[in-house]
Parts: C-alpha cells; structure tokens; sequence
C-alpha cells in the first residue's frame, strides 16, 4: 500500500491482513501466563457454548520434552513536551506504579534495549551505531538529540565515521523494539509507532487512530474532539472508541521498562520451566498456571444436532434466530479452543529450538557457552515466521535450574574471532569475571585485560575491549581502585 511518511515523502509498505482467527491467535501467543487465564476466564463469561472441563482443574499441556546430549536431527514538534507535566491530561502519564517483584533479576532500561540488538543479524558498525543511540535517549525513550548531532559527536569524540542516511537506517531499526514508541524523534511520532507496530494495525480504529494522529494531533494534544470529530466525520461512538485507544497509548515508553523495573518491579511467572538433571539431561515443561481445559458444551452441540437435516424454514423467527446465534457461539467457542491449542504448539516449538541452539548453556548453566543466536535462527529451525517468533521471545520467561530468564536473554549478537561466530555475551562474561577476580590494589588497564582474555582463547582488540568495559559499567583501571 501506498502511504505518506511523517516527512510528507510517498513511501510504499507491504502489509499483511490477518483473519479474526489469526488476529486471535496473535493476540493470546504475546499474553503471559496471568494474563492469558484473566482472558480465558474473560470468554467462559461471554460465551455459554465455552465450558471448563470438571475432570482436570488445569489445561493439560503438552508431555514434557526431554532434550538428550544429542540434539534430535528433526524521527521540531511544537505540541511536544519536555517533562512528565507537560503530557497533555488526555493521555496517559506513562508513569503507572507497577506491583512488586517477587523472581527475576532487574535489567536497567537501556541493557534491555541492549539485549534485543542480538535478535538481529548486523554488522558491527551497525551495532556500534545502534548502541550508541541507545546510549542518547532519554529517561523516557526518546531520542531528542538531532541526528546531526550525534553524527558530530561519533565523528569527532569516538573517530566513527557514519552518514545521516545510515544514522537514519539504524535509527528505524531502534524504532522497531520494545517497548513500541522508543526511539521517537517526538511525542507524535512515538505515538505513531505504537499503533502502526499494534498486531491489529490494519483494523478500521487503527487505522482511524493513525489518521487522527497524523491529521489532527494539534488538536489533540488541545483536546478539542469536537474539532476532531467534524474535521475526520466521525460518529459519538466512533469518538469513545478513538478516545479509549488514545488512552492506551504511552507517551513514555521507557518508563515501561528500566529504572521503573528497579523500583517497581513485576510478578514474573515463568511461562516455561527446564529442568537439568546431575547428568546434563534437560527436561521442558509449559507452565499453565491456572488456565483451565475446555470444551465446547455438549448439550450446545446436541442441541444443534437435534435440528441437522431439518428445513429451517418450517421454524418460527425466534427458533430461527435462537439457533443462529447458539451457532455463532459454538463457533466461537471452538475457535477460541484452537487458538489456545495453536499459542500452546508455538511456544512449545520456539522453546525446543532455543533448547537446542543454546543446550551447552542448559546443560551446565555456564553463560560463557551461549552461542551467537538471532530471531533468524530460531525462525529457521521452527519454520515459524519472524514475527512470531519476535512475539513469544519477546514476553516470555523460562524458569531454569540456573535462574529465571527472559527468552531475549538468550539471543545474543556475535563476534568473529579467528573465523569464527563468538557470543558478545561470553566475551563480557568472561571479561566480568576477570574484573572480580584481579587485584584491588592493582587493577588491570584496558591492555592487561585483552591480554587475559586472548589467554582465555578470546582474541578481541584493545579497544573491543575498552567498548566492552563502557557497557559493562566498568570503570577505567585508576577508578577500581
């Protein structure tokens, strides 16, 4: 389809139209545990013709898997704001305090960002200049230093040579991360990206929110919908719907992850629990937490059956209406049923694959034996589309013999060293490692630690290192003292 950029430039983007049915599954595959019982319990209540099972108190999930030794071969906007007072009252503030933490080890916001570069396969000076846009954005998400400048700044203080168009480039990668909106140039265009990155994107509200956004933001940002409504012709119940979707919209992304997370952390429960026993083997096991079996009703579908071959029209309206709408809902139901079945087999199928990519790490829980691994590769392995995959390692969490772990914490960019594709995260750890055990009174300088890690089989670059310590939270050798 053919689109106007926030530049006014023509651009032409593909887009994909999913069916209510793949909408559906979409929508239940990104849900944790939680929140996919409050979503099922949700349709029991909507739907008569969907009942619980009363022989099993929970959805049984698949046999546990066991993995041998050997892997089976099988973007200057004056309506903006500058802090959290300036959000104009009809959005969110973004600042929502979130429930205490009980599991999980807290990341800070920018290490999040961080993690997701491993998703992806690029180069390292693609990666140096994602990281370092990474390091310009505010508390908030985004990013408020022009490009200009930080083209300057990499040019004149780190002697990286780089383009507008490729600061661009990198910069719509940014664009595509979690949590959607980060990266924005402005709070319009961070607002943007959240509908336009939504897995409903091409629905009607969607797409009427997005023309909102991108034809009366002034005027929303006053908050005068009587304007807004005359000037796109919307109904009194197109405007509650469009006010709703607005409402959900964070105009501060970063506060959804980070620093937040430290303070106000979360109830993780694990979606996915691997087991290693003494002897290396590795057993998987989907956690349904109190999502329940279900069945579609039987005296629904008896009903039903009781008027097959009948002629529907020697019935009366009301029986008439009575069995379209009993049918509608049995439909319904079983739809449902399938979507859960079908979220159950991705997940179980994204987790095996990751399983085996990473196994030395399951197996002996040495973060060192992490290999290199991209969205790409467990795509590969799954036949499973990116976006799909994007979405289950994107909101998931495994609970392992080692820790508890969020998938992304598993996909980690590489290094070549030798010819060979190393994890960053093994060099880091290893580095790490190598900081806590030297000499307090004499800490080793940049060049005393790449000799140790050559040592240790890693043969990285003085100033690999150096970029490595910064983004560790090293400090240089004089301050460790």
């Amino acid at each position: 389809m053919n689109k106007f950029s926030q530049t006014g430039t023509l651009v032409q983007t593909q887009t994909q139209n999913l069916t209510p049915q793949q909408l559906l599954v979409s929508n239940l595959t990104e849900m944790p545990v939680e929140a996919l019982y409050e979503r099922v319990d949700q349709e029991l209540k909507e739907n008569v013709a969907l009942e619980r099972d009363t022989d099993s108190e929970q959805w049984d999930g698949s046999a546990p898997d066991t993995i041998s030794a050997e892997p089976p071969t099988d973007y200057d906007q004056t309506a903006d704001y500058s802090s959290p007072d300036d959000v104009p009252d009809n959005l969110p503030s973004g600042r929502a305090e979130l429930p205490e933490t009980v599991v999980g080890e807290t990341l800070s916001f920018y290490d999040q960002l961080e993690e997701q570069i491993g998703f992806l396969h690029l180069s390292s000076h693609e990666e140096e200049l994602l990281r370092y846009l990474i390091g310009s954005l505010d508390d908030d998400g985004l990013l408020r230093i022009p490009l200009t400048q930080i083209q300057d700044e990499l040019e004149v203080y780190h002697n990286i040579s780089t383009s507008q168009d490729e600061l661009e480039h990198v910069l719509r990668i940014l664009q595509n991360f979690e949590p959607s909106g980060v990266g924005a140039r402005t709070l319009q265009e961070c607002l943007l990206l959240q509908v336009q990155h939504a897995s409903d994107y091409q629905s009607p509200v969607k797409q009427k929110l997005e023309k909102l956004l991108t034809q009366c933001f002034d005027q929303l940002m006053i908050n005068r919908w009587d304007r807004i409504q005359r000037s796109l012709s919307l109904s009194d119940a197109e405007v509650t719907r469009l006010q709703h979707e607005v409402r959900r919209l964070n105009p501060r992304p970063g506060s959804s992850m980070g620093e937040a997370l430290g303070r106000n952390q979360q109830q993780i429960t694990p979606d996915f629990i691997v087991e290693t026993d003494p002897y290396g083997q590795v057993t998987l096991s989907l956690n349904n937490g109190r999502v329940p079996s279900l069945h579609v009703s039987d005296d629904d579908l008896g009903f039903l059956r009781s008027y097959e071959g009948r002629d529907l029209k020697t019935l009366s309206r009301t029986e008439r209406e009575g069995i379209s709408y009993l049918r509608d809902r049995v439909e319904r139901a079983q739809a449902f049923i399938d979507a859960l079945k079908q979220r159950r087999q991705t997940l179980w199928t994204t987790m095996q694959a990751i399983l085996r990519l990473q196994k030395p790490f399951f197996e002996s829980g040495d973060e060192t034996l992490l290999r290199p691994m991209t969205l790409e590769d467990v795509a590969a392995q799954t036949g499973l589309h990116l976006s799909t995959v994007s979405r289950v390692s994107n909101s998931k969490w495994v609970q392992t013999t080692y820790g508890i772990y969020p998938l992304r914490w598993f996909f980690t960019s590489a290094a070549r060293l030798d010819g060979e594709s190393v994890s960053v995260r093994s060099i880091k750890s290893a580095l790490k490692e190598i900081v806590d055990e030297e000499d307090k009174q004499h800490p080793l300088t940049d060049d005393a630690l790449t000799t140790a890690l050559q040592q240790r089989g890693f043969d990285v670059a003085r100033r690999t290192v150096t970029k490595y310590r910064i983004n560790l939270g090293i400090p240089v050798a004089k301050m460790r003292k």
